[in-house]
């Protein structure tokens, strides 16, 4: 268990505080009596640590209460401060296998699911290298602040497995921190207890995601050509269609550019003639989806 504290400025007389003094913190579980743990001078307060014994590391959760004090280096103390409320017991397991990709509705983010049971994912996501004009230091503490991103993904049901960021985008670069957690309802208080925190880089995302297959793809012929018609995509990033023909010459595309409405007229169509169209979707990034299912019309 790693704790911190704030050391006061002064003493309850309104003096600074000795050099000498020493910091005495105590541990108790549940209604026991508060045992000392830790005990290191004034100057050595960073990054504490208590072991805390089998019991209360692992198996059920249970309370875990901590309280400080300060001594002088005649042993004279103000009292112990008011208790801290931990949670004991074994954490949720950390998040292993964690791979990212960008496609149309936006970063899929995937890991490995756990049998073990816990509440959430927590998802941070930060942006390093967005650029920010000089400003103040509180200015600059809120702007960070500003380039984080938290999810939280219910574990509902058991472990997801993955979850979608639908606010990244191609050419930038994320840094994505993810950890299982437990809510436990500790008396009246609500404390999350969280595994170890697994950390992905992006890189600059390419999106390499071609969109789905066009499908219920139908033609009609009449006298101004052959209409062909399909059900449109859904993916956010969808830039178009693209429409190939093939007869007794081969394949040709007929759109060199891709058409934006699901639906498209071949008015090059020889009476008499009978042709096969297919339908490609094209995202923003120019990934290509497969050619849709083969449609036979002649036109008339």
């Amino acid at each position: 268990m790693t704790l911190h504290l704030t050391l006061p400025k002064t003493t309850t007389d309104n003096e600074p505080l000795d050099r000498d003094s020493n910091v005495e913190i105590c541990r108790s579980e549940g209604t026991s009596e508060c045992a000392p743990v830790i005990k290191v001078p004034i100057s050595k307060i960073n990054n504490l640590q208590d072991t805390l014994p089998q019991n209360l590391a692992s198996g059920a959760s249970v309370e875990v209460h901590y309280q400080v004090r300060i001594t002088n280096a005649g042993g004279r103390a103000a009292g112990w401060s008011k208790p801290v409320t931990v949670a004991g017991g074994d954490a949720p397991d950390q998040i292993q296998g964690l791979q990212a990709s960008l496609g149309g509705t936006g970063l899929l983010l995937r890991w490995i699911p756990s049998a073990m049971p816990f509440d959430e994912v927590r998802i941070e996501r930060i942006e390093p290298d967005k650029a920010q004009p000089k400003k103040t230091s509180i200015e600059r503490k809120r702007s960070q602040q500003q380039q984080q991103t938290v999810l939280a993904v219910p574990a509902t049901g058991g472990d997801p497995g993955g979850a979608v960021d639908g606010t990244a985008e191609a050419g930038q670069r994320y840094v994505y921190r993810l950890e299982r957690r437990r809510r436990l309802q500790l008396g009246k208080d609500e404390i999350w207890v969280g595994g170890e925190v697994t950390e992905l880089d992006t890189g600059i995302l390419r999106d390499t995601t071609p969109p789905a297959v066009p499908q219920s793809l139908e033609v009609l012929s009449s006298e101004s050509g052959i209409s062909l018609s399909w059900q449109p995509g859904t993916e956010t990033d969808l830039a178009g269609y693209v429409v190939y023909r093939v007869d007794d010459s081969g394949e040709l595309r007929l759109t060199a550019m891709p058409v934006t409405a699901p639906q498209f007229t071949d008015t090059t169509a020889i009476k008499g003639k009978q042709y096969r169209y297919r339908v490609a979707a094209v995202d923003r990034a120019g990934n290509e989806s497969g050619k849709s299912e083969p449609v036979t019309e002649e036109m008339r």
